[in-house]
């Protein structure tokens, strides 16, 4: 069992409802919403393909006031920051974090914008103090995304660049990407990219490959395919060539299809390397200097050693970073995290490794000196 304080890195929080966006969009695009001040009548995310038929968030997670699981920060802190003693939590938003759906590449630049605002004003400034954002990325236009995480990278508690829905059909390796990783390196900001981006229907895009499924069982064991695909399209296309200091956080995509790639990966690259002449090594080189994974979801083996044999395969003590990903259906609490890895990963995996991505100073106090202790009783 481990007893050491945690860092969760995602965790979804949410508006109470759309509306709350409405004072932080411009007056234009207030009105565009609203049919000239009204309530929203246009949606900030469309619909996704494939809805889970047992609902997308546990139960419990519902404020009793009312409004979206996520929504409460007393609530959040009742069920995840004080009973699993999370010293710092990531914050990735809720339906908000597929704001590159959005058809209006404009609009959803604006969006993103505002609800970067309000994660600031609502979450960080006004919030707990644990708690850290991330700069949620409209990619349609990468140069209007690179310019938000300037603009707001430069809060002292955001932590990150959020990546998630392929919003221009191309994978993040693609040139058209390198303004946004331009502007994260310049910020000294991980890009983390969450999993099930391209789920909707907006994107005119199968969300994995050879076609639509039909069910959310097929879509949801499917999802580490975008992922998957994102991270080879970074390493072919030179991303960490051309940006060596970049970090990057892959989000609720699992772990146990790391090996299958990283070994075809390498295979391929030996027989292949005049393709890409900017690469000076294996791709899985590149993998283990930039890239982490959080443990959100954590596959289930027939057998714990099975599990226990493909991290090491993984080495896992050094990629990955735990992740309840509260408060979806599938939260992964930390206690059950801790129960399927061995205890001398313990403080990496809930800790150390998320301090170093993220360039974190150890902030636990230090114990007081017997002498000082004394002192006190």
């Amino acid at each position: 069992m481990y007893t050491g304080p945690v860092i969760d890195l995602d965790i979804h929080h949410d508006w109470r409802s759309p509306d709350e966006l409405l004072p932080y969009l411009s007056s234009g695009w207030r009105e565009y919403v609203t049919r000239s001040g009204g309530r929203q009548h246009i949606p900030f995310i469309p619909s996704e393909i494939h809805p889970n038929p047992g609902g997308v968030f546990r139960d419990d997670a519902f404020p009793a006031e009312g409004g979206a699981a996520g929504s409460s920060l007393e609530l959040m802190r009742e069920q995840l920051l004080d009973p699993y003693r999370v010293e710092r939590g990531l914050l990735t938003y809720g339906a908000g974090t597929y704001v590159a759906a959005i058809a209006n590449p404009y609009f959803a630049a604006e969006a993103a914008r505002a609800a970067n605002d309000w994660s600031i004003d609502r979450w960080l400034d006004d919030g707990d103090s644990r708690l850290y954002g991330t700069v949620l990325v409209a990619n349609q236009l990468p140069e209007e995304g690179a310019k938000e995480i300037r603009r707001a990278g430069a809060h002292p508690r955001m932590a990150a660049a959020l990546l998630a829905t392929n919003g221009i059909g191309k994978p993040f390796g693609h040139p058209l990407f390198h303004p946004i990783y331009e502007a994260a390196v310049e910020m000294d900001l991980p890009v983390a990219i969450h999993a099930a981006g391209e789920s909707f229907a907006s994107m005119r895009v199968s969300p994995v490959g050879s076609g639509v499924p039909s069910l959310y069982l097929e879509h949801h064991t499917l999802v580490p395919q975008g992922v998957m695909t994102h991270l080879v399209s970074m390493i072919v296309h030179g991303v960490f060539e051309r940006f060596p200091t970049l970090r990057v956080l892959l989000m609720e995509a699992g772990v146990a299809w790391i090996p299958a790639v990283l070994w075809r990966f390498d295979m391929d690259y030996r027989g292949l390397r005049r393709e890409t002449p900017w690469l000076r090594r294996h791709p899985s080189e590149y993998f283990y200097e930039h890239v982490r994974i959080t443990t959100q979801p954590l596959e289930l083996a027939p057998r714990r050693e099975q599990l226990i044999d493909l991290l090491r395969i993984v080495e896992a003590d050094r990629v990955l970073c735990f992740s309840s990903d509260y408060p979806h259906w599938d939260t992964d609490e930390a206690t059950y995290v801790a129960r399927h890895l061995p205890v001398e990963w313990h403080a990496k995996v809930f800790r150390e490794n998320a301090l170093e991505l993220f360039g974190w100073a150890d902030v636990r106090p230090e114990p007081a000196a017997p002498q000082a202790a004394a002192e006190t009783r």
